[in-house]
């Protein structure tokens, strides 16, 4: 027989919610791994399998045997547990017989932290046969899964998720026998509920090797991997049967994937008349009360079909397809009576309703709000453009940014917030620029997407978010580990992508000041402690971004070092310090930036510089060196002139002694190092280089 044998757990239950899933098997994964590790059965791999009435976990490689276990008892110090003679006293029988050895198998050694010898014992536990270690286990680990909203069923005191219906339960080929909320373990389980009827005889799973074939052969496909590849390639057929491609959407794909037992995509139709319609309320109807795909033609405009899944292996008389075009053909006829209602009357006459409307408690209505975001716009816009007509634009954005809050569209369709002003301002003839400010401002909604395409766009964003930000934290609403009911750390990383992208002067100090002058008397906390409270929010934002942009952790933590609030210059520095990292100059650079910050660590620098005073060659050539490349504003160019010093800067500190007798000459040499130092500093701080 082998030493290894492979386990399988299944629980079979009535159809479990998507989003409990993925979270219940990874914590009975997280629970199994540590208690087979404190038995000494790790296994080498341990796989998770979910569909919507099944829950599974198979471990590859576990012993059929526990290891046996040895521990070591110390007992009284050898003086006490023997007589002159050498013969056990009282107190060293009695040790013995506490541990269930003779006195024979006590030795005296002296154990480590001990002063003298001492009695000994060791003692090996026989390894228990791991079926009945996992028939102790498996029950009180399946109880301990927790669920937000655990239930229990009829008289049962057993709290789970779903009903449990059947539990599957091998190692090898034995029955591991548990019972849990009085359903006992047996090798058998059910397949699709249409494909394998209730009153058929139970699928038998003979080894746990053999379990994905046998319920895909009834109707379930195990893997939620295997579901979503297999969705995502049949969506792709499809789509290009129909001539276009699958609008994308990560998150449905997994969805359908989640609620479903066998990946089975079917393709239906809607009127065309309904692509009137802006396309974003076509995708966001389809999806959110459809689970449904668009289909886009080659030029992005929609077709008029939709993707959806069957959950079945098969629709020969096609009523998954028909029932989900009627559903949807309504649902598109309500999308419709929405558009068609809210463009009635102009977007601006929804302004004054906004007061009804609250933001948040301390910080009042998103009527109040919008006054905030208008008077930064105004600010701001008047700072980056010399425009009038381009400020006008900004600020009819601004004031229009949030009216669609009071629309039935919104009202059905949160999600299209700002999409369905931009829509609505377009439609009533705004300016191209204005109308897609509004329709973008929310972006960037997530680390992967796109912050708006247009600089009025952006300008829009940025004030929104930064009143946002600066407005919560003013009122004490502050980001605690990991804590962020109002996502105000993605609203600050979106902040600091779009400065970064831009590329645009503006500070977070200029920022924070601006937008605090906006809150005014309804900020509660002092402005000096919420301005270093945002400061050091933003600098964690700003590392982030350097991180997301790919330099490595020397290039962020030395050039944040030496400065982070001007994005376009730190990015310039983390671009210059990126392409000499390699350089061989580079290292010996680095390493001379270091000793000049030890050397300079007690040292104030003399106030006037005199390079008369300075009488080695090679600390004159360094001075020369360094007039020419003072003055230097490209980073690029900088670092490369500092590149140069490498070669003078290694002769120096091998022919002088900087701190040397000579008080005049000692200052002169500090005062070039400290002038080297500075040079340094304007692109990274050296010290922090590893």
């Amino acid at each position: 027989m082998s030493a290894t044998q492979t386990f399988l757990l299944e629980l079979h239950c009535e159809e479990i919610p998507a989003r409990f899933l993925e979270p219940l098997t990874r914590d009975f994964s997280a629970a199994f791994t540590t208690w087979a590790s404190a038995q000494g059965l790790t296994a080498s791999n341990l796989e998770a399998f979910y569909s919507p009435r099944k829950l599974a976990w198979r471990g590859v490689g576990l012993p059929i045997s526990q290891p046996d276990q040895t521990e070591t008892q110390v007992g009284p110090p050898q003086r006490m547990c023997v007589d002159e003679a050498g013969k056990p006293t009282i107190q060293g029988e009695k040790f013995a017989e506490k541990w269930g050895v003779p006195f024979s198998a006590v030795r005296f050694e002296q154990p480590a932290g001990k002063k003298e010898p001492c009695a000994v014992v060791t003692l090996t536990k026989q390894g228990r046969p791991t079926v009945a270690l996992l028939a102790e286990a498996l029950p009180g680990l399946i109880a301990s899964l927790h669920v937000p909203k655990a239930m229990r069923w009829g008289k049962s005191d057993f709290e789970f998720v779903r009903p449990i219906r059947n539990i599957l339960c091998l190692f090898g080929e034995e029955v591991v026998p548990i019972t849990v909320d009085g359903v006992k373990a047996t090798n058998s389980t059910w397949g699709h509920r249409l494909h394998h009827r209730q009153d058929a005889a139970p699928i038998t799973i003979s080894t746990p090797e053999g379990y994905e074939a046998a319920l895909e052969a009834a109707g379930v496909v195990v893997s939620v991997d295997i579901r979503r590849a297999r969705i995502a390639q049949q969506l792709d057929a499809l789509a290009a049967e129909a001539g276009g491609r699958v609008v994308p959407d990560a998150e449905l794909l997994d969805t359908l994937a989640e609620i479903v037992e066998f990946p089975k995509i079917v393709r239906g139709d809607f009127p065309a008349s309904f692509l009137e319609l802006p396309k974003e309320v076509l995708v966001t109807s389809l999806r959110e009360h459809q689970k449904s795909f668009c289909i886009e033609g080659p030029d992005g405009a929609l077709l008029p079909c939709f993707l959806t899944a069957a959950n079945r292996t098969d629709d020969p008389a096609g009523y998954v397809k028909a029932g989900n075009e009627w559903v949807l053909k309504a649902r598109l006829y309500d999308a419709r009576f929405f558009f068609a209602e809210d463009r009635k009357h102009p977007l601006s006459d929804r302004l004054e309703k906004l007061q009804a409307l609250t933001f948040q408690r301390d910080l009042g209505s998103y009527h109040a709000k919008t006054g905030r975001v208008v008077a930064l716009v105004k600010m701001l816009a008047t700072r980056l453009s010399q425009d009038e007509a381009h400020v006008n634009r900004a600020l009819e954005a601004a004031r229009m940014a949030k009216c669609d809050l009071r629309t039935l569209m919104v009202g059905e369709f949160p999600e299209l917030q700002g999409i369905m002003g931009g829509e609505y301002l377009k439609h009533e003839g705004a300016d191209e620029e204005v109308w897609m400010a509004v329709k973008e401002h929310y972006r960037p909604i997530g680390a992967e997407d796109a912050i708006p395409g247009t600089p009025l766009g952006c300008l829009l964003s940025l004030c929104d978010k930064l009143d946002t930000v600066v407005g919560c934290f003013a009122v004490g609403l502050i980001p605690s580990g990991s804590k962020d009911p109002l996502a105000l750390r993605r609203a600050g990383q979106g902040i600091v992508r779009i400065l970064w992208e831009q590329g645009w002067a503006l500070t977070p100090t200029d920022l924070i000041h601006t937008a605090l002058m906006a809150v005014g008397q309804k900020a509660t906390r002092p402005p000096a402690e919420t301005t270093e409270a945002l400061l050091a929010f933003f600098r964690d934002r700003v590392a982030y971004q350097l991180e997301q942009a790919g330099y490595a952790g020397s290039v962020r933590r030395s050039a944040l070092a030496t400065g982070w609030e001007d994005l376009a210059d730190l990015k310039a520095r983390c671009e210059a310090l990126s392409a000499f990292a390699e350089d061989a100059r580079f290292a010996s650079l680095a390493q001379s930036a270091k000793r000049i910050g030890n050397i300079l660590k007690d040292e104030a620098p003399a106030d006037v510089f005199d390079a008369a005073t300075l009488q080695d060659a090679t600390e004159q050539a360094l001075a020369e060196r360094l007039n020419g490349i003072e003055d230097s504003s490209d980073q690029a160019t900088l670092l490369a002139a500092l590149a140069d010093l490498a070669q003078p800067l290694e002769a120096f500190f091998s022919a002088v002694m900087v701190k040397c007798e000579d008080p005049a000459l000692r200052a002169a040499r500090l005062s070039l190092l400290h002038r080297l130092r500075q040079a340094f500093l304007r692109v990274a701080d050296f010290s922090l280089w590893q």
